[in-house]
């Protein structure tokens, strides 16, 4: 199926993206010697982490601080960017020169010097030694070049920003005055001490690591196309299948890539064109692809990296984590599935021919082993409680000893085992990156006391009531969101902007959710849409365009942050905050709420239905979205809705033949 369409794809002369795409500022060596020492040096990343996460060392009797393993983390994945991402665009790809080979020697002694001397530097933290004070110098210098090669220039400016505001701290003005510290002191503390770089570095070495590895185990054995198939088997035969497949598969393979770019470029390759096929518009198809791309990084069992963070920021394991956002999670599936349908009945679309849908059984056939491999992983962490690093590995075997049972994959699987330590290694680098970016300036806002400082400039608009705190806080995420990947919008918003949340009286996990989702949503928000960005050569459509269509197709992902901020009881805990019938109930209520958002935002149930319906249809979706925290009548008004919105339905229902039309009506974009 996957293959058919690529084919059908080329032959219409449409480009198709590689999963490879995110590394093609990358070099391309031509000396062999050198593409061998890249490979070793990118391999070295997950092997050292994988014994380290084993515990291979205690066994061995060696005793090692937790920092150690992360500057060696460090200095490999460091040392492997300036071997790998050219100075600029201009410059050689297909040779290293001499100041990158300098670049990389020093950036790999960076690592290697707190491999060595940390039990030592351990002890005297607060001395700055003149080496260590010109180390630590070279060591900040050499992770801003690696973000601006990387990562481009706005994260840079960014970093660059809260670092003069450390330097220049105590000369601002009132409420923006901080704590001063020595010029010496600072590069120090952002270099070595735990609660900067290396705070950060350690989700990156450790939690990000195990699960990237799983995710690249799946797509050398083509999980994603075994995933990909299984959603269009399953939904190809209805109205908008491709449209439901590309919803249904997008879920399933974020949990293998995490990200929405390699997600869209996985899914979006075969869903797209089959989308537009089938009579979606290009916009909307692209727009489809990006908002279910991103979503990914919101669906458990394995979310975000930056789900990772908010497990260690609050101290609970991730598993909790994990629970509580589950049904945000199908919410927001569950709003952009109805959606999809919607605008499949209002264009009359009709469902997928035969030949385009895989047989189901035949796709078991092959892919069968996925579903054990995923079973275990959720096994491991939901039912035994282990670790997540720890079940990531564990998975990760499991998943090659299932996976090998398919012909075509044992034959190939002595080639395959060594490509994933490089695959694995070679995504940690942009991962690395960001989480040292996240980490300098949470350092930076924790040394100057900058985020109690903004706790106050937020806390002073407390007096217009929470709502227009969260709102502001919205708008702070979605454009650090826009400036910065995700992960480190979150890790700068977790510092800067929860903490305030939770002083008001939200709840701890519901803050930090809150700020998480919104600096997701950047990801399909335009301007900067990188999900959008990365569909638009495949949809052959204006990014921007496909990015407005996007902003309503995932409007649930705007609205329901706000709903289990208001209604935390939507967070499933193992100890539950209120009865379970009362759960329930206001799930139910919500999940028919984003019924009636979807029919209102796309005015269509079972016929097309005019501007007046649309309008009361979505006053009785926000009046079944009002929760009972927020007004003592609100079951009342929940209620009356509840009642209204049967009686519309059944008055649809039962009228849908007489008229095949009611009024011409436009999309709402």
């Amino acid at each position: 199926m996957t293959a058919n369409n690529a084919n059908s794809n080329e032959e219409s002369g449409q480009v198709l993206l590689e999963p490879d795409i995110e590394f093609r500022k990358y070099r391309v060596f031509k000396s062999r010697s050198v593409k061998n020492l890249w490979n070793i040096l990118l391999a070295l990343i997950p092997v050292s982490g994988l014994l380290y996460i084993l515990g291979i060392h205690q066994r061995l009797g060696l005793s090692l601080y937790a920092e150690q393993y992360i500057g060696l983390f460090f200095g490999l994945f460091l040392s492997a960017i300036f071997l790998s991402v050219p100075i600029n665009s201009r410059a050689s790809k297909e040779s290293v020169p001499w100041y990158d080979w300098i670049l990389a020697a020093l950036g790999l002694n960076a690592g290697l010097y707190i491999v060595i001397y940390y039990p030592t530097i351990v002890l005297d933290i607060g001395t700055v030694t003149t080496g260590r004070f010109i180390l630590s110098v070279i060591a900040i210098l050499l992770i801003l070049e690696a973000i601006r090669r990387v990562l481009g220039k706005g994260l840079l400016i960014v970093v660059l920003i809260f670092m003069a505001y450390g330097f220049f701290a105590p000369h601002f003005p009132g409420v923006f005055k901080g704590t001063g510290t020595s010029v010496e002191q600072l590069f120090s503390y952002m270099y070595l001490d735990s609660n900067s770089l290396l705070s950060m570095l350690n989700v990156a070495a450790t939690l990000a690591l195990s699960f990237i590895f799983f995710g690249q185990i799946l797509l050398l054995f083509g999980g994603a196309d075994i995933l990909n198939d299984i959603a269009i088997s399953a939904f190809g035969r209805f109205r908008g299948g491709p449209a439901k497949a590309a919803v249904l598969g997008s879920s399933l393979v974020g949990t293998i890539t995490g990200g929405p770019v390699a997600n869209v470029i996985l899914t979006g390759n075969v869903t797209i064109p089959l989308m537009k096929k089938n009579g979606y518009t290009a916009a909307q198809a692209g727009a489809v692809e990006s908002v279910a791309s991103t979503g990914g990084q919101i669906m458990p069992p394995v979310m975000g990296i930056a789900a990772f963070i908010i497990a260690e920021t609050l101290g609970v394991p991730y598993t909790d984590v994990a629970l509580a956002a589950l049904v945000p999670a199908l919410m927001f599936y569950i709003c952009l599935f109805f959606q999809v349908d919607f605008i499949a009945g209002r264009r009359q679309l009709k469902r997928l021919s035969k030949e385009n849908i895989p047989v189901f059984t035949q796709v078991m056939k092959k892919g069968w082993m996925i579903v054990p491999t995923l079973g275990s992983l959720i096994y491991f962490l939901f039912f035994l409680g282990t670790s997540p690093a720890i079940a990531g590995l564990y998975a990760s075997g499991i998943a090659i000893i299932f996976l090998s049972f398919e012909k075509t994959t044992r034959q190939k699987i002595v080639s395959l085992i060594p490509q994933m330590f490089v695959d694995t290694g070679k995504t940690m680098l942009e991962i690395g990156i960001v989480l040292a970016a996240a980490g300098l300036v949470v350092g930076i806002t924790g040394v100057t006391g900058l985020g109690f400082n903004l706790g106050l400039i937020l806390s002073s608009f407390a007096e217009y009531g929470l709502f227009v705190l969260l709102v502001l806080s919205a708008i702070v995420s979605i454009i650090l969101g826009m400036g910065m990947p995700s992960v480190a919008a979150y890790a700068l918003v977790s510092v800067l902007v929860a903490p305030t949340l939770v002083e008001l009286g939200v709840d701890q996990l519901s803050a930090h959710l809150f700020v998480f989702y919104f600096s997701i949503v950047s990801n399909f928000t335009p301007p900067v849409a990188m999900a959008c960005f990365t569909a638009a050569p495949i949809a052959k459509e204006n990014p921007n365009k496909i990015g407005f269509q996007a902003m309503q197709l995932g409007i649930i992902g705007y609205l329901v942050p706000f709903l289990f901020v208001y209604a935390p009881e939507m967070l499933i805990r193992k100890e539950a905050i209120v009865p379970l019938g009362e759960s329930i109930v206001t799930i139910g209520t919500m999940v028919l709420g984003c019924y009636l958002m979807a029919m209102a935002l796309e005015g269509f149930f079972f016929r097309k239905i005019s501007t007046v319906k649309r309008i009361v249809v979505a006053v009785l979706a926000v009046c079944l979205f009002v929760p009972i925290s927020v007004w003592e009548y609100s079951h009342i008004l929940n209620g009356v809705a509840f009642v209204l919105t049967v009686f519309f339905m059944i008055n649809e229902w039962r009228t849908r033949g007489n008229v095949q039309e009611e009024l011409p009506i436009k999309t709402v974009v």
